[in-house]
């Protein structure tokens, strides 16, 4: 929760770092203490600290992004949210904290980035790991681009995203 993207990004219109966080915990509670306990970056308890490695920024994030800010490992939270909410530190919900041996069994990938996005760098973390790993990954990241660009109809920019999509599906089918 405290990528560098989430902190350029942290107000844009679209998808602001606070609007990611609710998002994020409402889809397993209500319970206003897991959002808390996210924004503070204090959210993985330390029976589950070993899954900081596959978040950490500073040695997965390609140099450009990292612009100057300082990975600092998140402070271990409450064992009692993990255990009432379990799905947050699910692969299934969360595949970016997938062990390397599932990751490596996973098919062609496509995956696009945009650069106004709070969720870039867990995408290109995500490149990354895949890579990594040896999966066959074509990455897309659009400078100009935007949470959600890809769904709004009449810009230029959608029509280039899907475009760019359609082409890599059909070769790739």
């Amino acid at each position: 929760m405290n990528l560098p993207s989430f902190q350029e990004n942290s107000h844009f219109p679209f998808l602001s770092r606070s609007l990611m966080v609710r998002f994020w915990s409402e889809y397993f509670t209500t319970d206003q203490a897991l959002e808390k306990a996210m924004i503070l970056n204090q959210h993985v308890p330390m029976e589950r600290s070993h899954l900081f490695r596959f978040v950490n920024w500073s040695s997965l994030l390609p140099e450009r992004y990292k612009k100057g800010y300082y990975y600092k490992s998140p402070t271990p939270g409450s064992s009692e949210l993990a255990q009432q909410y379990p799905g947050f530190v699910d692969v299934k919900a969360c595949p970016l904290l997938a062990d390397d041996n599932i990751l490596r069994h996973l098919p062609l990938t496509y995956i696009i980035t945009c650069q106004y996005d709070v969720l870039r760098d867990d995408g290109l973390m995500y490149v990354t790991r895949l890579q990594n790993v040896g999966v066959h990954v074509t990455h897309h990241h659009i400078e100009d681009g935007f949470h959600g660009a890809f769904t709004f109809h009449d810009f230029k920019i959608t029509y280039r995203m899907q475009n760019q999509y359609l082409s890599w599906l059909m070769k790739n089918l």
